[in-house]
């Protein structure tokens, strides 16, 4: 499904499928945040120098950690809240994106459904006349299971009668114009629709220079957009300019309002050290596909310089300069497809009911679950509180442990899921935190090494009733294990629903692993030291146990 928040600030486009056919909506959305119901209601807010706007409040069961009720405080757009918000001592949620709040708020669930996905890439100049051009665009549709490939040639007849012999292209495109090239390649993903943008960095290089280059040759690359909204493009007195950095955008960063975008190269990444397979080299597109299917891009040229090619070839090496554009689309599609890249960020959003961009970072993931989940409101972030320092993880050093060298019948264990399983074992959660003694303590203090305990610094945890982080792992670790068990039946039947169910139970896994770091990220609202400390103490302590244990047992 894709959320997109519309540039009035109060509005949010969804859109989701059901078969081929495309339902779009766009729902009005009042921003707000909270404060404390007994704050004095301050009726007019700045929102700018030259607009006053009002406050408007709204009481209901809505409550602090410390059960103080609070009420909701509404702003006329999103862009109000950052200033609004400084008029009071304490604000909770004000640093929700509107989408979130949208999420959060409205989507109770999500279909699942064949999404539109482009694999696209594309190459432009680098240095001589043509600087910075786009020679060529290439696409793969899989609704159409097609290739389309765009591209112009200098002071020549568009139909000249140029085609590629070595490779079967569904549809080519030749222009006299660099202009007319990016203008049809717009159009076709207006009258396309696709849902989703999948390339390889394309966050980064791909989407912000098509941007650029469309504004520097006088077209509106707000065309893109079904919102007609594009991060960093304003409207000028010649046209259309674009500023967004040198480094372009983020590589979680949603630029195209109401399409969905992935760098590929991230997705891949991700997954690649979930399996634990150690770390990548390189990321490059070419060092990828030798890893995966022993083979890369590189083509034949009459340039065996590398720059030499890039600068040259699109004129002077046609054929194999557009091959070259089109085998990268190919490989970026082979990889996501052999690997479901893409498909597991899927399945993690609709486990989530979030929108796409929250699924990658701890504090998005699991943010977006607590607020669908605690009785109360979390305080908004502070990024400038000083961080306070605690104990992190196990720190092992062979050498002043003495066991260096080379060992035989070497036995190996894990903990599965170790810091989740802390927070059950311990009951450790915000509203748990006690200051009363019981046998849920953890002794903060204890060594990052194998030494002795010298000093104590106790952190306690009730036992009445169990706190909602260790009933979130619970509750996720029943819905993983149920869908691993799918997993493994469709794997004995042959079914093809394997790897669906495969994706679904590693972004239950994704998200639980997102629970620590969302309380160890000092500065945002649900961040608590105590419980960050308590959780990698615990977690020393069952390693330390387990050692102890297993030297016990030497001889």
């Amino acid at each position: 499904m894709i959320i997109s928040r519309c540039d009035d600030g109060k509005s949010i486009f969804v859109s989701h499928r059901v078969g081929e056919t495309k339902h779009i909506e766009t729902v009005e959305c009042r921003p707000y945040f909270f404060v404390k119901e007994s704050h004095k209601e301050i009726p007019t807010y700045s929102a700018s120098k030259y607009i006053e706007r009002e406050f408007e409040y709204e009481s209901g069961e809505f409550y602090n950690l410390d059960n103080e009720p609070l009420k909701k405080v509404y702003v006329e757009t999103a862009f109000d809240i950052s200033k609004a918000r400084r008029l009071f001592k304490k604000t909770y949620e004000a640093d929700v994106p509107l989408h979130f709040r949208h999420a959060v708020d409205s989507i109770e669930n999500m279909p699942e459904y064949n999404m539109r996905k482009w694999y696209w890439d594309m190459e432009w100049q680098q240095g001589g006349e043509y600087h910075d051009c786009i020679t060529t665009i290439v696409v793969y549709d899989n609704y159409d299971k097609q290739y389309y490939q765009w591209v112009w040639f200098p002071n020549q007849d568009p139909y000249n009668g140029f085609k590629m012999s070595t490779k079967e292209v569904a549809h080519m495109s030749v222009f006299n114009s660099e202009k007319d090239m990016i203008e049809n390649f717009m159009t076709t993903m207006v009258v396309k629709d696709p849902d989703m943008l999948i390339a390889w960095f394309g966050q980064r290089f791909d989407i912000p220079h098509l941007i650029k280059r469309a504004c520097a040759v006088g077209l509106n690359p707000k065309i893109m957009s079904p919102i007609a909204s594009v991060k960093g493009v304003k409207k000028t007195k010649e046209g259309y300019s674009f500023a967004y950095g040198e480094k372009g955008f983020s590589p979680i960063e949603q630029p195209i309002g109401g399409r969905i975008t992935l760098s590929l190269d991230l997705a891949f990444e991700r997954q690649w050290n979930d399996s634990q397979r150690g770390t990548l080299p390189s990321l490059s597109l070419e060092y990828v596909s030798q890893l995966l299917f022993e083979e890369g891009k590189v083509k034949e040229s009459k340039f065996t310089d590398k720059n030499e090619f890039f600068r040259r070839a699109w004129l002077e090496d046609t054929e194999v300069y557009l091959e070259y554009a089109l085998v990268d689309v190919e490989l970026i599609k082979r990889i996501d497809e052999k690997n479901f890249c893409s498909e597991a960020i899927i399945s993690l959003q609709r486990l989530l009911k979030a929108p796409f961009g929250a699924c990658f970072y701890a504090s998005h993931m699991a943010s977006i679950y607590f607020m669908r989940n605690a009785w109360w409101k979390a305080p908004t972030g502070n990024r400038d509180i000083e961080r306070k320092e605690y104990e992190g993880a196990m720190i092992y050093d062979p050498l002043s442990e003495g066991t260096n060298g080379m060992h035989t019948f070497v036995a190996a264990f894990d903990f599965a899921q170790l810091y989740p399983s802390m927070m059950v074992a311990r009951n450790i959660s915000w509203e748990t935190i006690t200051s009363e003694v019981t046998e849920l303590g953890v002794n903060i203090a204890i060594p990052r090494d194998f030494s002795e305990v010298k000093s104590v610094d106790m952190r306690y945890f009730k036992t009445d009733e169990l706190g909602l982080l260790p009933k979130a792992v619970l509750e996720l670790k029943e819905l993983r294990d149920h869908y691993k068990a799918l997993m493994h039946k469709a794997r004995k039947d042959g079914s093809n629903e394997y790897q669906k169910w495969y994706n679904n139970q590693m972004a239950v896994k994704r998200l639980m692993a997102s629970f620590y770091g969302i309380v160890a990220f000092q500065g945002f609202g649900w961040a608590n030291v105590d419980l960050a400390a308590s959780i990698t103490a615990s977690a020393r302590e069952a390693i330390r146990l387990a050692a102890f244990a297993a030297k016990e047992m030497e001889g």
